[in-house]
C-alpha cells in the first residue's frame, strides 16, 4: 500500500494539472506572427521609449488580470511573452497576428478617440482577449512561417473573426479589464464615442458598436470594488503621451538608410491598415484601399496563337 500511495497521488496531480490547462498555440502559428513582426511589421512601431513603455505597462496590467478573469486560457507560456507593440497606423485598430504580438494602432490615441487610459486598456483588452481565444490559429486554414507578409495578411482580409469571435473577445476583454482594476462604469465610453465619430451599418462580422457596451451586463463578470486601481498614467501623462504619439506620428521614422526605411515602412503601413478592423464596426476607406493592393492579381494568360 505505501508504495502505491505516491503513485496515485501523482496521477491525481496529473489529471488535475492537466484539467486546468486550457488549449495551445500552436507552434506554427507562433512562428508565422514573429516572421511577420521581424521582416515586415517592426518599422511602423513606435521609436518613442517612453510611449513603448507605457504601452507595455499597461499590456503588462491587462496580462496579469487575465491569469485571474480566465486562468485556463492564461495557463498558455505563450501568454507570459505577450508584446503589446505602438504602432503608427492612424486608424482605430487593436489587432493581434496570433503567437505574442499585439499592434495597438495610433490612431486610439488620435483626438476624440482614446482620451483617458481607461478606454485604451478597454481596446488592448480586446486585443488580449483574442490571443487567449486563439482566434487566429482557429480561423485561418493553416499557417506558413515561410510565406510572404502580403500572402499572410492577405489571409487574414479573406478569413476575417467571426461575429461569435467578436463578441467572445469583447466579453473576456471586459472581465479582463475590470480584474485589472479599471472602472467598470467606464468600459462603453469608447464604443460610446465611436459610434458617434463613424456612423454606418455594421459589416456582417461586427457588432454594432451601440450595443457593444452591453457586454459588460451579459458577461457574467460582477465587478469588484476590491479589485479597482489607479491607472498606470495619471491624467496629465495620459495627455501628455498621447501628445508625444500624435507628434511622432507626423513626424516620420528615422533612419540611416531613408530610401531603404521608406520602402519598409509603406510596407508595413499596408499591412497594418490592410488587417480588418477590431475596433470600428466597419472597415474604413483607406483600409479597404490597402486590401485591394494585396488583392493576389490573377495568373496572365498568354494569348493564343491562330493555327
Amino acid at each position: 500500500m505505501r508504495s502505491r500511495l505516491p503513485v496515485t497521488a501523482a496521477a491525481a496531480l496529473f489529471v488535475f494539472a492537466v484539467g486546468c490547462a486550457g488549449p495551445r498555440a500552436k507552434t506554427e502559428y507562433v512562428q508565422q506572427a514573429q516572421r511577420l513582426h521581424d521582416v515586415a511589421l517592426s518599422p511602423a512601431l513606435t521609436h518613442d521609449a517612453d510611449l513603448a513603455l507605457y504601452v507595455q505597462m499597461v499590456g503588462d496590467r491587462l496580462i496579469e488580470a487575465a491569469r485571474a478573469a480566465a486562468p485556463d486560457k492564461a495557463s498558455d507560456p505563450v501568454l507570459s511573452k505577450v508584446k503589446f507593440h505602438l504602432v503608427n497606423a492612424g486608424v482605430p485598430n487593436v489587432f493581434t497576428t496570433g503567437g505574442t504580438h499585439v499592434y495597438v494602432y495610433s490612431g486610439l490615441l488620435r483626438n476624440r478617440v482614446c482620451d483617458t487610459e481607461e478606454e485604451l486598456a478597454a481596446a488592448m483588452a480586446h486585443g488580449l482577449a483574442h490571443v487567449m481565444n486563439l482566434d487566429v490559429q482557429n480561423t485561418l486554414p493553416k499557417a506558413d512561417p515561410r510565406a510572404t507578409p502580403p500572402a499572410v495578411a492577405w489571409q487574414f482580409v479573406t478569413r476575417r473573426f467571426t461575429a461569435q469571435q467578436e463578441w467572445a473577445a469583447d466579453k473576456l476583454a471586459y472581465a479582463i479589464y475590470v480584474r485589472a482594476g479599471y472602472d467598470p462604469e467606464l468600459y462603453g465610453n469608447l464604443f460610446a464615442k465611436l459610434s458617434d465619430l463613424y456612423p454606418g451599418p455594421a459589416a456582417v462580422d461586427r457588432a454594432p458598436l451601440s450595443i457593444r457596451p452591453e457586454v459588460a451586463r451579459v458577461s457574467g463578470v460582477t465587478p469588484n470594488h476590491k479589485w479597482r486601481d489607479r491607472p498606470v498614467a495619471d491624467r496629465r501623462t495620459f495627455i501628455d503621451l498621447k501628445r508625444q504619439a500624435q507628434s511622432q506620428a507626423s513626424a516620420g521614422m528615422p533612419a540611416t538608410n531613408p530610401a531603404q526605411a521608406q520602402a519598409q515602412a509603406e510596407e508595413a503601413q499596408i499591412l497594418l491598415w490592410a488587417f480588418p478592423n477590431c475596433i470600428l464596426p466597419f472597415d474604413l476607406p483607406d483600409q479597404q484601399r490597402a486590401q485591394e493592393i494585396l488583392r493576389p492579381r490573377p495568373p496572365v494568360t498568354p494569348p493564343i496563337e491562330p493555327n
